[in-house]
């Protein structure tokens, strides 16, 4: 890079926090790491502070911030995004955090000549009736069907965008190049979206498998994905033949059915599993009826419904095998997981001891 410098929007949540920690530890060329959030960057992560940092707080939807948090950066590792699949997600803001932020980001980076443009995706946008199964970036097709809807359509739309915008013209005449990672459902230091939720209920309690829970699920460490960046922004530099790819940011992390993938924190906080589990098409018909009255008492009441993060696509995931390898970013980017899977279990259980 010719000045190193790096804005990561997002800083702030789970992923952004390990991106900014390894771009002080493992960046060598990095000279500026520039951070863009709703929320002011606080370190939560435990690292030594090796480069000067500078905090922009503010929406990736304000063109003004966005060109300001831009101007003189060299890469731009656009991780910020809005998480909904809960049963009724909220459309409009998904589709102008996740898309219109996104065109804001790629506006700036033409408007500001920032000539590298690194795309975090999400495995979600190939959760579906499919099964994957060590699937690769050419051998996973598109579903016909979505599990997480709106979310994952907003990520496929803006994944498209940016992927869409490898080789364009920046202002200056240059071009830019573009990829995007599609991180799997993470687990480690400030999850508190995946294992967390999953835990914390059943602490010193027996969960119940929901169907029958044989689909084998993938889950990786985040300090692996958050490497997988580090990895991007240099490979994207030292050959920009990759602009235009996206990849898989899987790890050591085996998969394994549910309730095997979660064993080591269920065992952590005593948590039982049952022999037997609920029906499939039962909790699904559950759900469904959940929502159809839900839906009908929204027209009727101005007060709103405690929105439930559990709908027919979570369980359609946990009952349907997708998982997934590294190999096309081993080849192309020369990444290998920074973190074995005893490590990252390690690690990620002292979290949560502190969390559930």
């Amino acid at each position: 890079m010719a000045s190193g410098v790096v804005l990561v929007t997002g800083g702030s949540g789970c992923l952004g926090q390990h991106v900014i920690k390894h771009l002080h530890l493992l960046g060598t060329v990095v000279k500026e790491i520039r951070i863009l959030d709703v929320v002011k960057y606080e370190q939560k992560l435990d690292f030594e502070i090796r480069k000067p940092m500078k905090t922009y707080v503010g929406s990736i939807t304000d063109q003004s911030m966005v060109n300001k948090a831009c101007d003189g950066v060299d890469v731009v590792l656009h991780i910020a995004s809005l998480i909904d699949w809960r049963l009724f997600p909220n459309h409009m803001t998904l589709h102008e955090v996740n898309v219109t932020g996104t065109e804001t980001i790629l506006k700036a980076c033409k408007d500001k000549n920032v000539p590298y443009l690194i795309y975090c995706s999400s495995l979600s946008i190939f959760y579906g009736p499919r099964e994957i199964k060590a699937g690769t970036e050419t051998s996973v097709q598109p579903q016909t069907r979505l599990y997480f809807g709106a979310y994952a359509k907003t990520k496929l739309k803006a994944q498209r965008m940016v992927l869409g915008a490898d080789g364009s013209t920046l202002k200056n005449g240059k071009s830019l190049r573009t990829l995007a990672i599609l991180p799997l459902p993470l687990y480690g230091e400030l999850d508190y979206h995946n294992i967390t939720p999953s835990v914390q209920p059943f602490k010193d309690k027996t969960y119940t498998l929901i169907g029958p829970m044989t689909a084998h699920v993938h889950y990786s460490y985040a300090g692996n994905c958050a490497y997988m960046f580090i990895k991007a922004m240099e490979g994207i530099q030292r050959n920009p033949e990759v602009g235009g790819e996206y990849f898989f940011a899987a790890d050591d992390t085996p998969p394994n059915i549910f309730p095997e993938t979660i064993r080591p924190f269920f065992e952590q906080f005593n948590v039982k599993t049952t022999s037997w589990h609920i029906p499939y098409w039962l909790i699904m018909s559950f759900v469904f009826i959940v929502y159809c009255v839900f839906y009908v008492i929204r027209f009727f009441t101005p007060v709103d419904l405690v929105n439930l993060g559990f709908t027919t696509g979570s369980v359609s995931f946990l009952n349907t095998t997708c998982y997934v390898t590294y190999d096309k970013a081993k080849t192309l980017l020369g990444y290998k997981p920074l973190y074995d899977y005893k490590t990252s279990i390690e690690m990620s259980k002292k979290f949560y001891a502190k969390v559930v």
